[in-house]
């Protein structure tokens, strides 16, 4: 007689455990894999299958397996405060992936993860144990943590325990790049470089998600570096930009594609808007632009573009022949200490003067001129009831809704500094009668809680119900410079999140709801940060990311309001890792593989 061998015994074992096994041929080779009862239930696992998302999975169907449908997981919560993360998973996903996708995992731990499922009209379900590497990210020499930690401080309640959040921006200390584009004379904005660090973090504060992007990235190429900003999830995937190029990848790792920026545009930051016909709406900036004084220069966060699906330009709005770069009344009222992510907290609560703002090096600095960073749009958004883009413009602590056919249709602004035709666009403040609210051109109200303007804001998107006539717009208000000044003592300052109805036929907005005030300075952002409404579970985000910036140790705080309700249901809290370090942005993550 005989004998198996030991690879044909561990076949046989399998195959005895497999529900069809009678189907299938024992001499079937398995080559040199290594199988067991806890991992090749239904096939092998492949842990981070694509290589850039290390707390993902695959589970292997082999092809004679084609009967595996209704698939559900649960990623079972860590500790007796854990989360476990549920959803199911789509027949094309299963198709797509040869398997099933395991996403949600936590690091340096053996995850307990429940598959269940219907094959041959028969309910099976089996729990993986799925051990995970430890968050590889690269700390600065003087970090007091390896990563960014999260810390829940308010418990969600059964209606957002299970949001996920995709935190960016802190950076870690990897190689910076070597490249720029070749302009001595006005350097851009590509100088702007680091080895990013994207998360996700679950309503526990424990990470559930995180990008390999050293493996992604290439410091000495030109394409693949620079800062990464306006992550967005899009259908099932990520959507970002940094430095030249923008990008997509699937939340499970899988890179879709990467595309340079067309033509003579550079410098991409900040964001990228997704139109409902595929095209997406880039905040870039001109290389060789020549500017009103006969200079050719890069030009600083002033350009937007329309691209189509294959990344064709298909409209320009040019900011320098839109608006008037020379208005200075904000710029006089900055904080230089930080100028979004360029921060110096040596310089925090001085300002520049008129002298120094027209007489700027060209290149990525506070000045006002073509060539200089005299706008700095952080958001563009595009309206699809009348085809227009409604932009945040940091530099002018402005708003402004801007047509196809490059005309303003309104700015949302103190009136201070604005001239002819762009004097007429802004917009009159009103009560919640309609009645006028007279407010003094530095953007002083007579009542601060009734109605204020925003300051130096940060993402100026679409807020809930906005319609055709009336336009509903939520801003992160980040309170630095509020009315064109610094105040005398610095713990004055306060961020905000506020909703505005914008009456476009009487060229009147209301202020409507706000949140953050109350909370002080313990709440203030000087830079970055965002607002999003999600219509999901109909409420409003609010990351206020650079709390403490100028104090020496930077902490994101993240809630999450129901729409119109006054206090959060979720706050969350992520330490950044070292003095010094902003975060820049949150959203929501969904996870991305129901149907």
């Amino acid at each position: 007689m005989k004998r198996l061998s030991l690879v044909a015994l561990s076949v046989c074992a399998v195959i005895t455990y497999a529900p069809i096994a009678q189907a299938i041929d024992l001499n079937m080779s398995r080559g040199m894999a290594v199988v067991s009862k806890q991992t090749d239930v239904i096939g092998a696992v492949h842990m981070n299958k694509y290589g850039l998302a290390p707390l993902t999975a695959v589970i292997d169907i082999p092809t004679w397996r084609n009967g595996i449908k209704d698939v559900s997981i649960t990623v079972k919560g860590k500790g007796d405060n854990g989360v476990d993360l549920d959803y199911d998973v789509s027949n094309n996903d299963l198709l797509h992936h040869s398997g099933i996708p395991v996403f949600g995992l936590y690091p340096d731990h053996v995850n307990q993860v429940v598959v269940s499922w219907t094959e041959n009209n028969e309910q099976h379900s089996h729990t993986y144990r799925m051990r995970t590497v430890p968050v590889n990210f690269t700390p600065p020499a003087h970090a007091w943590a390896p990563y960014p930690q999260g810390e829940a401080k308010r418990v969600a309640d059964e209606r957002f325990k299970d949001r996920l959040y995709l935190v960016d921006g802190f950076g870690d200390a990897g190689q910076k790049s070597i490249v720029s584009h070749n302009n001595p004379a006005a350097p851009g904005a590509a100088l702007w470089d680091a080895q990013a660090t994207l998360m996700i973090f679950d309503t526990n504060g424990d990470l559930r998600w995180f990008m390999d992007y050293s493996k992604f990235r290439d410091a000495n190429h030109y394409r693949q570096t620079g800062m990464v900003m306006g992550v967005k999830q899009v259908d099932k995937d990520l959507v970002w930009g940094a430095g030249q190029a923008y990008h997509r990848m699937s939340l499970m790792g899988e890179h879709m594609w990467s595309r340079p920026l067309p033509g003579q545009y550079a410098d991409f930051s900040h964001d990228i808007h997704h139109r409902p016909n595929g095209n997406m709406i880039l905040r870039v900036a001109k290389k060789d632009y020549l500017n009103d004084r006969g200079d050719l220069v890069t030009t600083i966060r002033d350009h937007i573009i329309e691209v189509d699906p294959n990344g064709k330009v298909i409209h320009e709005w040019d900011l320098n022949t839109i608006l008037d770069p020379y208005r200075d009344i904000t710029l006089l009222g900055l904080d230089m200490g930080a100028v979004c992510l360029n921060v110096d907290t040596d310089k925090a609560g001085q300002t520049a003067d008129e002298d120094a703002l027209a007489n700027a090096p060209y290149g990525d600095i506070p000045g006002v001129g073509t060539g200089r960073n005299w706008v700095h749009v952080n958001s563009v958004v595009y309206d699809e009831n009348d085809d227009s883009i409604v932009i945040s413009a940091r530099h002018q602590s402005a708003n402004i809704k801007i047509g196809k056919d490059n005309e303003v249709k309104w700015i949302l602004s103190a009136r201070g500094g604005w001239k002819g035709e762009l004097a007429k666009k802004v917009l009159q403040p009103v009560d919640s009668r309609g009645r006028k609210i007279d407010c003094t051109e530095q953007g002083k109200c007579p009542n601060p809680d009734e109605f204020d303007f925003t300051w130096t804001q940060h993402t100026a998107y679409i807020g809930k119900d906005s319609g055709k006539r009336h336009f509903n717009l939520f801003v992160l208000d980040n309170g630095d410079g509020r009315f064109n000044e610094q105040p005398i003592m610095p713990e004055d300052k306060y961020t905000r999140g506020v909703e505005y109805k914008i009456d476009q036929k009487k060229m009147t907005v209301q202020q409507t709801w706000q949140y953050g005030k109350d909370r002080g300075y313990e709440f203030y952002s000087p830079i970055t940060s965002l607002t999003q409404y999600n219509a999901d579970k109909d409420s409003n985000l609010i990351a206020s990311m650079t709390t403490g910036l100028l104090r020496g140790k930077s902490v994101a705080k993240i809630v999450e309001i129901p729409h119109g309700e006054s206090e959060p249901a979720v706050e969350i809290w992520v330490h950044a890792t070292a003095p010094g370090q902003p975060g820049y942005r949150t959203t929501v993550i969904t996870p991305p593989f129901a149907d």
